[in-house]
């Protein structure tokens, strides 16, 4: 992978507390500051009432994004999280503690690719769709899952969605400090040449921790500013996207 792997963006979508525009993510990714910590959800209003009864905070804040990027081009889905509806597996453990019966829906909900499931029930969309969860590096190896997607076919383009909150309270202690409630939808498409790819994106297998904290907030920084690389450094090695000029 020292290459890297060239794609294209064709749009995005991303929401956080207080961040539910374009105006106010220029605005934000202009600064330094973290995102907002609130207990804020996006408005789902416009999807099915039936389910919005099933969803979780992160549940309304992953399918939020994916709406608004827009699934009208019927794209593969890859879904990353580093803990994805954790809120739903722990309220089914608590329930298994008193020996309370488990919901069939909670339990159905708190697998790791039901949000990607759930989309394509709202979508219509018959396309693949895949769940990843690897830690702090989960952004990273959903990328490098969807751009090999990209490689085997490049004809369909592929949803990125990638999202994460806060562990709750009975979870404190394995809390990550940088992780934010946010999530970021690309669609993405593979490029036949130089000329027309937009990014390269890479990885360098010598962990440095040089560039650490929370990837996904630098990662949005690195899109909506316009910068020419973007560098992290995760448990396993050194990841980097470039922006071809």
């Amino acid at each position: 992978m020292d290459s890297g792997v060239s794609f294209a963006v064709q749009r995005w979508a991303a929401w956080a507390p207080e961040l539910d525009n374009r105006a106010a993510w220029q605005d934000w990714a202009a600064g330094n500051a973290d995102i907002p910590d609130t207990d804020d959800a996006p408005d789902v209003r416009d999807l099915p009432a039936g389910l919005r009864r099933r969803l979780s905070r992160i549940g309304k804040v992953a399918l939020r994004v994916a709406m608004d990027v827009g699934t009208e081009d019927e794209p593969r889905v890859v879904f990353s999280s580093r803990n994805g509806n954790v809120t739903q597996m722990l309220s089914l453990l608590q329930s298994m503690s008193v020996d309370e019966p488990i919901s069939p829906t909670g339990f159905g909900m708190s697998v790791h690719n039901s949000l990607a499931g759930m989309l394509s029930i709202i979508s219509k969309n018959r396309e693949s769709h895949t769940a990843i969860a690897a830690g702090g590096e989960s952004l990273c190896l959903g990328v490098i899952e969807a751009l090999t997607w990209l490689q085997e076919d490049p004809s369909t383009p592929v949803l990125l969605l990638h999202c994460d909150e806060k562990l709750p309270e009975f979870y404190a202690p394995f809390q990550e400090p940088e992780t934010p409630v946010c999530a970021l939808g690309l669609l993405l498409s593979a490029t036949e040449g130089e000329e027309e790819a937009g990014y390269r994106f890479g990885f360098d297998g010598t962990p440095t921790r040089q560039m650490s904290g929370d990837p996904l907030q630098s990662f949005i920084r690195f899109l909506l500013r316009g910068e020419a690389d973007w560098n992290w450094s995760g448990a396993e090695g050194d990841w980097w996207c470039r922006r071809h000029a």
